[in-house]
């Protein structure tokens, strides 16, 4: 029997069928909407702000955060019509819209629709947006263009009912570069390049880490699960691992129920048996790993593999813009590039396709000042969550104070190469501050009895063979502080410098 409020709420109607409520919702105005369909509404992407009542969130799914200029430029329609000209982009290669009002919802479904965009099932508990590398089909140096899994993996969960009630969230990668930049092991369940030796020759495919979750007071990397599988077996395997969760997942309590926690229950041995039954037959051991490096954020000039053509990396400023900057950057794929744009998980955007001829033209651009290929070592590695602004999690206003500490910083000069510093304002760890060189996480403290922002800091957070969760090095900074305690800390880095 479930005794956490979410699974009462899902025994009692299925959130799926909340979509009429939301159109009827949405003629008789917020205050109609029960406590329980609020969470209800979160299965459509549609998210009650407590923070500003009236308002909600809607959060978008963006596969591999590849969007053509059409669709881009929808977004920055809603967004400017609907939104305050505001929007955030995310760590999952996303979009968040802000300010929507319950009446204007059917409209954005309808314009997100005749674009092939949805936001259905990006929250609560489901698959959530698939995340890949940002520039796949364009790396030189690619092992395989995974892009095309990221879509259908879309594909085989939205809108499936019978995977659409999982114990809690389920996130998911796949990439085939060579540079992890998709942080593999920050989620439940990625798919990664590697070789498999057959008897007939080498098989081009993925290995398969499973179980990380860097929220809540468990942080976790995922681990191998050592497993080999074809990029045709991609999406079967996926579902494979999505039944035993969904199945076995523990329901109980909330902040128990990630994939970490069954497989913490079980071990890796009867995890991987359970996924067996499901797949159908017993997986190849790993390949070899063709992961070379770990990180990279595609800021910059950078050629592609098509011959004459570079992407465009361009460092957003804590992943916050408006839909007119939107609308701008869909005008600017459209002439300097192919119509095409692509979110990272540094909530960072890329313009592909630019040919030589027209790069000079396109770095004279004014939104080019505002979002800049070259950026400054304190600004490029910055990630930041969304804030108290818009999130009742969070502690603290993240965005404003974060670019206010990135210009104290900027402004002491002791930083020189890009130092990743990642700000969650909350242990939700949506800023993904474990896996950074400096973490943040927001607090509240008293000093002479005023309560203030704060922070507890920590370094060394890092992917790979000798992945490691940062380290706390001091309880409780006051954000006043910040600057003047990261500055020393910098110094020290520098000396050493981060992988």
């Amino acid at each position: 029997m479930p005794v956490n409020k979410i699974e009462v709420i899902k025994q009692a109607k299925h959130p799926l069928d909340v979509l009429e409520d939301i159109y009827r919702y949405a003629k008789e105005g917020w205050e109609a909407i029960p406590e329980d369909d609020w969470d209800r509404m979160k299965w459509y992407g549609v998210f009650f702000r407590r923070t500003t009542p009236g308002y909600f969130m809607m959060r978008l799914r963006i596969p591999n955060g590849m969007l053509t200029s059409k669709q881009l430029d929808a977004v920055a329609d809603i967004v400017i019509t609907y939104g305050r000209d505001q929007a955030d982009l995310t760590t999952r290669e996303n979009i968040q819209l802000r300010w929507i009002t319950i009446e204007n919802v059917p409209d954005i479904f309808e314009r997100l629709k005749a674009v092939g965009l949805t936001s259905q099932q990006s929250g609560m508990d489901n698959m959530r947006n698939v995340v890949g590398c940002p520039i796949a089909g364009l790396d030189p140096n690619e092992f395989i263009d995974a892009s095309p899994l990221a879509q259908a993996l879309q594909y085989s969960f939205v809108g499936l009912r019978e995977l659409s009630n999982l114990p809690r969230k389920f996130n998911v990668s796949v990439t085939g570069c060579r540079d992890d930049c998709a942080s593999a092991q920050a989620h439940d369940l990625s798919f990664v390049p590697a070789t498999y030796h057959a008897a007939h020759g080498p098989v081009s495919g993925f290995n398969v880490l499973i179980g990380g979750a860097l929220g809540g007071k468990d942080p976790k990397l995922a681990e191998p699960l050592d497993a080999f599988v074809r990029p045709e077996e991609v999406v079967a395997l996926n579902r494979s691992v999505l039944e035993v969760y969904r199945d076995h997942g523990p329901r109980d309590a909330r902040n128990k129920a990630r994939l970490k926690y069954l497989l913490e229950m079980w071990g890796m041995d009867r995890l991987r048996e359970a996924v067996e039954e499901r797949f159908g037959r017993p997986l190849p051991r790993a390949g070899e790993a063709m992961t070379k490096r770990y990180g990279g954020d595609h800021i910059g000039i950078h050629p592609q593999a098509q011959r004459g053509l570079s992407y465009v990396g361009l460092l957003v400023p804590v992943g916050r813009l408006s839909g007119t900057q939107l609308k701008e950057l869909a005008c600017l794929s459209d002439v300097y590039g192919k119509g095409e744009i692509r979110l990272t998980t540094q909530q960072n955007v890329i313009i592909p396709h630019v040919p030589r001829e027209k790069m000079t033209a396109l770095l004279q651009e004014p939104l080019l000042k505002e979002f800049s290929p070259f950026p400054s070592p304190v600004m490029r590695g910055l990630v930041c969550c969304t804030g108290d602004d818009y999130c009742h999690f969070a502690l603290i206003e993240t965005k404003g104070e974060t670019l206010k500490m990135a210009k104290a910083l900027e402004e002491k000069n002791v930083i020189k190469d890009s130092i990743r510093i990642h700000v969650s304002g909350c242990p939700n760890a949506c800023g993904q501050h474990h896996i950074a060189d400096i973490s943040l996480l927001a607090m509240k403290i008293k000093i002479d009895g005023e309560i203030v922002g704060a922070a507890e800091v920590g370094v060394g957070g890092r992917l790979g063979p000798e992945a490691r969760l940062a380290e706390q090095v001091s309880n409780a900074v006051p954000l006043t502080e910040l600057p003047d305690y990261l500055a020393e800390l910098a110094k020290d880095l520098n000396k050493e410098p981060m992988s």
